[in-house]
């Protein structure tokens, strides 16, 4: 039962959440559709990793890892932005550069993904690949400061030892060949002296090779795998998706302000609540009467073979079965507030009994807000108060006949000072008797229940009384303090009678109305329109 409560809040409001999807996702469009468009480029690089054949493989992944997350980390420094603003001779600073500039690694991968994202695509693109260039420009340079100072001393010792050598072998040649012993021990000990020095050369250029033998082998180069290119389209903003998104967002958002709206709603809505509230059974449900002269609502005089004609001919059968005990002479038919439709209810009730050959007699007992007189066309200058006033005019001087045979109305009459005391005096009483006796049921519209105690009077001296409910306007506090009060008081509460009831696809009498309608369209008295908008479009129309 909650779920079709909610189906049917939902069908209610239907025309309220397709408005704000249409709001809300027309908002979004107009921004996307306002908003400059951004492109991405994105370079991929390679870490050339320095083999290590020392290291267990446990050891070199964990290296690797963290490797990539620290050049990750390096790209994004200031000084590869400002060298890469320096290159370009970007319009930008390093900050702004470094704002549009994302960087990552997918896991478990030595890859590098260098983005940018720019309101130009090709210099995206460019600024992707010169970042790219210039860390590994400055990671080589980084690389290399490690083995320079050991490199150029060694060479700094070639020199010198090239020069000893140079040095050497002129005085070898200046000495020639000697005879003298001396000269042959000076010979022999310079060519020592330059076998030596060689021997020092080779050594130092040695170490000088393995040095960057050494460098070559620990260095981590970046290998462009992937360079950037001008992408075909935007990122953002997706103005579609965003569009579809922003409209989703509208919906949802109109169905939260329609759950609150109905969780703050304290009218009633459907039979399960009147008798939940009440413990009044639901004996009928009229729709909408509509109608701007207050003969045009009665209905079931105009059109008696309309689904609302038909609806009162149920609510007559009900009332009739829910009096079965004795017979229904008197009924009081009443609401908890104004504006309710119980006078309305009361003439099309009246119209439909005498409909069944009865006589039938309305007495307008609402002395304060008379509206019996104008349903039916009638004066009301004589009526219920000259009838209590006047006790030597016999009482059918002031009831009036009506259009319909059978049907005759006894008016408020002039509208006097002090209605509930005229109510409650005993000449009222003899009124009733005289009126059960004329009639063979007589039915009083009274004033609303709460408003004044007129109902609360009548109520106990009928057969018995009818609450009138109309819904979406019926506050359910009402509702139960009015049948709090009429049963306080001895009546008689036959159930109640939902009026105003605005028939849609979710409603329980939908398919009652339906029936009706389709079957009073094939008698020729209305034509049916078959290209008949949805309700919820109709109710859209209506409030726009």
């Amino acid at each position: 039962m909650e779920i079709r409560r909610y189906i049917a809040i939902v069908q209610r409001w239907l025309w309220l959440i397709i408005l704000g999807a249409i709001l809300v996702g027309g908002v979004t469009y107009l921004i996307n559709a306002n908003t400059q468009p951004i492109y991405r480029a994105s370079a991929r690089l390679l870490i050339d990793q320095a083999p290590d054949s020392g290291a267990n493989e446990y050891a070199q992944a964990l290296f690797e890892e963290r490797l990539t997350t620290t050049y990750v980390e390096l790209i994004g420094l200031y000084p590869v932005m400002e060298e890469t603003v320096r290159r370009l001779d970007l319009p930008i600073s390093a900050n702004d550069l470094k704002d549009g500039l994302s960087i990552s690694a997918p896991p478990q991968t030595q890859l590098i993904i260098i983005s940018v994202d720019d309101t130009d695509p090709d210099r995206a693109a460019l600024i992707a690949n010169t970042v790219g260039e210039v860390f590994t420009d400055l990671n080589a340079e980084r690389e290399n400061a490690r083995f320079a100072e050991s490199i150029a001393n060694y060479e700094q010792q070639m020199e010198a030892i090239q020069v000893e050598i140079a040095d050497l072998e002129t005085q070898i040649f200046a000495l020639g060949e000697p005879d003298t012993a001396e000269g042959q021990a000076k010979l022999s000990q310079l060519e020592t002296e330059r076998r030596e020095a060689q021997i020092r050369y080779t050594e130092a250029f040695n170490n000088r090779e393995d040095l960057k033998v050494q460098q070559a082998r620990s260095s981590n180069n970046l290998i462009p795998v992937e360079p950037a290119r001008a992408p075909a389209g935007p990122i953002s903003p997706r103005t579609m998706t965003n569009t579809l998104l922003g409209a989703a967002i509208g919906g949802m958002l109109a169905l939260g302000l329609v759950l609150l709206l109905e969780y703050m709603d304290d009218t009633i809505k459907s039979s399960e609540q009147i008798m939940q509230i009440a413990e009044l059974s639901t004996l009928g449900a009229i729709a909408q009467i509509k109608g701007s002269e207050p003969k045009e609502r009665l209905v079931t005089h105009l059109t008696p073979r309309s689904p609302i004609s038909e609806a009162f001919r149920v609510l007559r059968t009900n009332l009739s079965f829910s009096a079965i005990d004795e017979e229904l002479r008197t009924l009081v038919i009443t609401s908890s507030s104004p504006g309710e439709g119980k006078s309305t209810i009361s003439a099309n009730m009246a119209v439909v009994v005498a409909q069944t050959g009865k006589k039938v007699i309305v007495v307008d007992s609402d002395l304060r807000r008379p509206t019996q007189h104008k349903l039916f066309g009638l004066a009301n200058n004589q009526g219920l108060t000259t009838a209590l006033l006047d006790s030597d005019t016999p009482l059918q001087h002031h009831i009036q006949n009506t259009m319909l045979p059978g049907l005759r109305v006894l008016t408020s009459g002039p509208i006097p000072p002090n209605p509930a005391e005229l109510l409650n005096s005993q000449r009222m009483n003899h009124i009733i008797e005289m009126l059960s006796e004329e009639a063979d049921m007589v039915i009083f519209d009274t004033p609303p229940t709460l408003t004044v105690a007129d109902a609360a009077i009548l109520a106990p001296q009928t057969s018995g009384c009818l609450l009138v409910v109309n819904i979406g306007e019926t506050r359910q506090h009402a509702l139960a303090q009015a049948a709090d009060r009429l049963r306080s008081t001895g009546a008689n509460l036959f159930g109640a009678v939902m009026n105003q009831l605005k028939v849609g696809r979710s409603g329980y009498y939908y398919g009652y109305y339906r029936y009706y309608d389709y079957e009073y369209s094939q008698s020729g008295s209305r034509r049916r329109n078959p290209f008949r908008l949805p309700a919820w479009l109709s109710a859209l129309g209506r409030r726009s």
